[in-house]
């Protein structure tokens, strides 16, 4: 027996102590016995002695249970093989979703029961397993994950509410153990079993997410607990909604492309345990679990709180060396990280009260638009040895996003600062900062009161889609503002005027509330602009129509007017079309 397979029999008899704790026992075993004298799979034998546990007659039973495969606790079934009704069997086979635990108040004594879902696969079959009590307490306390192997002992088999379907329940009889890779790989190997248990990893049976569409048939549609993967390229939207039990929930919406297409995942009732807390735009990701919904042509994926939202490959947006951004191998965690503050939402339109309004800090106001700020990776000691002006025209952005925190005035910050934060998660383009978070300031102001720093002021030929820019401008049409009618029936407000550089021009464009940022702007205005995104396309105008949705969903709005290229070929009128989109956070400054 490996020394995870140790700690399991360990843990299954003392579940009061954590894998960690009984780890560290090990380590002071070893410390006072003296180097070289016991390895740690010894220390845990006597950790063991220590506590009761016979490892030796634990082993015997397990030997005896594997090649006894009559029936019983002991026994094996595939997924595939459980019916409603059978009791007493055990299951192995790798976690795909883990839900939240939830709590149910019994009305015959008042106690209540503790429940946790998760959902299971072998290389035939998924199922959903409902852990109870204090085996639902398990996950956490075994570190269990997706992707894990595991197994689930002396479980009983019920119809699922809809009939259809079957879920494993445990009883006070039933455990939960991971499986060590060694001890996995005898198990595999079919050790005294009548079935050999090789179960593919949650990469090995992901789906390209644009194959998807075509590998699940109309008629299969409607299933669930597929797993996909593809390429983060667009910043993870997280809203909030009320979920259908009246309760205030969180969403996410995200685009991810695969080798043909992109496809728009939506995973409700987010539960961040499940989210990894580092997603760069062009990053690979996986997500599990998630089932196909489609509106006539338009494929959705849908996700809920037990899928796993997991990064595979990032796929860093900055130019720099990469010291200030880093995270471990897992994507668990995010190290320090240096950033500027170029610019603050203030929640004001109006720049005559700029300084009233707060514009120039974060954190001091109770204003709810007061929450985000525009940031760059802060390279001030780097910028003269490594970058040059081409180099620094390419920089990216980044939002800072404090609405997680209660307490917003405890992380007060001005335009210039530079400050270092260990945040809570990085999304596409967005730094968070919530109760958790690290957050320090590392520099003082000049003697004017003002930050000192390059601006990193980006070239419209030069962006890149979904990316966040800061961009100096000027206004070249007067800005024009109409109604347009949704496919869902709703009307919406939206504005756009002509902006350039020189470089290129472009269509600023907003909608709803962000039109009054745009509509009192004049032709021959300058103005800086922090915290755009970029969407460039090539069209031809006469095969596009005033209110057409484009591929991804956006709505399109053709300025081109339809007499001047009725006689025209299709391809004639082609060209490239830089959109400069105003979100809820961009900034416009005037300059001059």
């Amino acid at each position: 027996m490996d020394t995870e397979g140790i700690v399991v029999l360990i843990l299954k008899h003392r579940p009061d102590l954590s894998r960690e704790d009984v780890l560290s026992m090990a380590r002071e075993k070893m410390k006072n016995i003296g180097a070289g004298y016991l390895t740690e799979q010894g220390a845990l034998f006597l950790v063991a002695a220590d506590l009761g546990i016979r490892i030796d007659e634990e082993m015997s039973k397990m030997r005896m249970s594997s090649s006894n495969n009559s029936g019983g606790g002991g026994a094996i079934t595939a997924l595939k093989d459980l019916y409603s009704g059978a009791r007493d069997v055990s299951v192995v086979a790798r976690v795909m979703k883990i839900y939240p635990v939830k709590r149910y108040g019994r009305k015959s004594d008042g106690t209540v029961s503790r429940l946790r879902r998760l959902v299971v696969y072998d290389d035939e079959k998924s199922m959903s397993v409902n852990l109870w009590d204090d085996i639902a307490d398990s996950i956490e306390r075994l570190g269990i994950k997706a992707g894990d192997a595991i197994r689930i002992s002396r479980v009983y088999i019920k119809s699922g509410l809809d009939g259809s379907s079957l879920v494993i329940n445990t009883g006070m009889r039933s455990s939960v153990e991971p499986l060590g890779s060694d001890y996995y790989d005898d198990i595999g190997r079919g050790k005294g079993m009548s079935i050999s248990i090789e179960i593919k990893r949650l990469e090995d049976i992901a789906i390209d997410v644009s194959d998807i569409v075509y590998r699940v048939g109309e008629e299969e549609g409607k299933g669930d607990n597929f797993v996909v993967t593809g390429i983060l390229c667009s910043n993870p939207i997280i809203s909030t909604y009320r979920n259908k039990d009246g309760e205030e929930s969180k969403v996410m919406s995200m685009l991810l492309k695969g080798s043909t297409s992109k496809v728009r995942v939506v995973v409700w009732d987010l539960n961040y345990a499940n989210l990894a807390k580092v997603m760069p735009l062009n990053s690979k990701v996986m997500v599990t679990g998630v089932r196909v919904r489609r509106d006539g042509d338009r494929v959705e994926l849908h996700g809920d709180s037990g899928s796993i939202i997991k990064t595979l490959e990032h796929g860093w947006r900055y130019h720099s060396t990469g010291s200030n951004i880093e995270s471990s191998s897992d994507g668990d965690y995010l190290e320090l990280m240096r950033l500027r503050v170029l610019a603050i939402n203030s929640g004001s339109s109006n720049d005559d009260n700029e300084e009233e309004e707060g514009k120039y800090s974060i954190g001091s106001s109770s204003n709810d638009n007061n929450r985000y700020a525009i940031v760059v990776v802060d390279a001030a000691d780097e910028v003269n040895h490594h970058h040059d002006d081409e180099e620094e025209a390419k920089a990216a952005l980044y939002l800072l996003d404090i609405s997680s925190l209660a307490d917003r005035s405890r992380v007060v910050m001005k335009e210039g600062m530079s400050i270092e934060c260990i945040p809570s998660r990085f999304l596409g383009y967005t730094i968070y900062l919530d109760e958790d978070s690290y957050v320090a300031s590392r520099d003082e102001y000049d003697a004017k009161g003002n930050g000192t720093g390059y601006e990193p002021i980006s070239k419209i030929i030069s962006m890149e889609e979904e990316n966040l820019y800061a961009i100096e401008v000027i206004v070249l049409t007067m800005p024009r503002v109409d109604e347009v009618r949704r496919r869902d029936g709703s009307v919406s407000r939206y504005a756009e005027v002509l902006v350039g550089d020189d470089t290129n021009e472009a269509r600023l464009i907003a909608w709803d509330k962000q039109v009054e940022k745009i509509e009192a702007l004049r032709v021959g205005e300058r103005i800086r602009l922090y915290g755009v995104v970029v969407r460039r396309k090539t069209i031809a105008s006469k095969r596009r129509r005033r209110g057409d949705y484009d591929n991804n969903n956006t709505f399109y709005y053709d300025t081109t007017s339809s007499s001047n290229d009725s006689n025209s070929d299709d391809n004639s009128n082609s060209s490239d079309v830089y959109e400069l989109n105003v979100k809820p956070f961009t900034i416009i400054r005037h300059i001059g």
